[in-house]
């Protein structure tokens, strides 16, 4: 548990393994551990319960979580002599994940009428998802490093776990052939159909599993140690196999606990000889001051302890939210800033939040992923507002987009409105305009278009 507190992410891919309570990716995970769990305690009941319930909130890592699972299944004769048992509750599974296979399949049925534009928009929109080859070199290293090391790892304690050695292959073998699939729907085939998949991303399972895995075999290691040395050794390899897929401190922290190990006072005080459960409480002290720095931090970016501790918007755009709930018409359309700062919910949350349409957000691009013909609504709307995302830079997207707002004056208003329904504006509170204001803050204003 104190890995996943780490808050860890992925390397390649850019998934989502810990994410906001409630996002539905990182729900997801914890149902994958319990259907994962289940499965290697060879009880089906439970893992077709909670593989169904991971799917049905998020059918995408679903799909992944059965291709690991089910090559398991294949591989390993011990699973394949009890596949009645398995095939069984396999049927439970599906009609338990039903809803969430019959929207997926529908969703996969809808495809774009103009397949040129849907690559544009998701090389523009997506490339940290779904294109390989806008990743770093860098990245694809580290992920090669850590296969290597964790098959090394097992294999050297083999003769003692030679069931976790056996399916780690697996699984590493399972991660490198989606990762060579992204590659393939991207680049080869080019097909929305495939590139959807977020086939990358498959890799944040694995991650759960080496992670797991690489943690329990030191910790046998560790327990297993006798003489100071080696319990010292496998101790700073037990600390360094949590630390380091935290990436921003793990190697700092592991560089000072070979310091402080150093230090006979350090050895009889505060590691109690070797106790293993000093270890284990030391390293749930460090879990948690990170976490008070992580706070801290988002304290210092938010100025509200309450939003640092529940993410939500700021105080000004609360109020226009709640005015805008109380005060205007369901169907009103609202032409809101493109992109938020991601620190804070912002205004591409404004839709949810004050339940009213807005003209179009940057995140809207996302729906093109699950209704593909959106595209072409979307990509609209935006070069209505003069951004061609045929034409323009990703790594520049974010600036434009700010920037064409902040620009925007009556005339640009007037010209959108005989194309597009737009019943308000939403503007700092000192942008000019000759539109009436129909409610105002220190930050904000909301005008009134005729």
């Amino acid at each position: 548990m104190a890995l996943f507190a780490l808050a860890i992410s992925p390397i390649i891919g850019s998934g989502t393994i810990v994410e906001d309570y409630f996002e539905q990716t990182g729900f997801f995970i914890p149902f994958f551990l319990l259907a994962t769990a289940s499965f290697y305690k060879e009880r089906p009941l439970p893992c077709a319960i909670w593989l169904a319930i991971g799917f049905n909130l998020n059918s995408m890592y679903g799909v992944y979580a059965l291709t690991y699972l089910g090559a398991v299944f294949l591989l390993d004769s011990t699973y394949r002599r009890a596949w009645k048992k398995w095939m069984l509750f396999f049927g439970l599974f599906l009609l338990l994940a039903s809803p969430a296979i019959y929207l997926t399949a529908a969703a996969f049925g809808r495809e774009a009428v103009d397949k040129q534009l849907w690559l544009a928009a998701s090389k523009f929109r997506f490339p940290h998802h779904l294109y390989p080859l806008t990743w770093s070199s860098q990245s694809f290293a580290h992920f090669a490093i850590l296969i290597v090391l964790l098959l090394v790892i097992l294999y050297q304690n083999k003769q003692r776990i030679e069931k976790l050695f056996k399916h780690g292959v697996i699984w590493a073998g399972m991660s490198i052939l989606w990762v060579f699939y992204a590659f393939v729907a991207a680049y080869i085939a080019k097909s929305p159909s495939m590139i959807i998949m977020h086939p990358a991303r498959a890799t944040d399972l694995w991650y759960c599993f080496a992670e797991i895995a690489l943690i329990s075999v030191c910790a046998i290691q560790l327990e297993a140690s006798r003489g100071k040395a080696r319990w010292i050794l496998a101790a700073v390899v037990f600390a360094s196999s949590i630390l380091i897929w935290h990436q921003p401190v793990g190697t700092y922290i592991i560089a000072v606990c070979l310091i402080a190990l150093t230090f006979r006072p350090v050895w009889y005080y505060i590691l109690g000889r070797g106790s293993t459960n000093r270890v284990a409480l030391l390293l749930t002290l460090v879990v948690f001051v990170m976490g008070v720095k992580s706070f801290r931090y988002r304290i210092s970016q938010t100025g509200s302890f309450d939003a640092a501790l529940i993410r939500r918007p700021s105080s000004s755009m609360e109020e226009v939210i709640n005015w805008t709930s109380a005060n205007t018409p369901l169907d009103a359309q609202f032409l809101v800033e493109l992109f938020s700062d991601p620190r804070l919910p912002g205004w591409e949350e404004f839709r949810g939040l004050a339940k009213r349409p807005v003209f179009v957000t940057w995140k809207d691009g996302s729906a093109i992923l699950w209704d593909r013909p959106y595209v072409q609504a979307w990509a609209e709307r935006l070069k209505a507002l003069g951004f061609d995302i045929t034409k323009e830079e990703s790594t520049n997207a974010i600036n434009k987009l700010k920037s064409l707002y902040k620009k925007l004056r009556d005339e640009d208003i007037k010209r959108l409105q005989s194309r597009f329904i737009i019943n308000y504006w939403i503007v700092p509170a000192n942008h000019p305009s000759t539109f009436p204001v129909a409610f105002q803050n220190r930050s904000y204003k909301v005008l009134k278009l005729q």
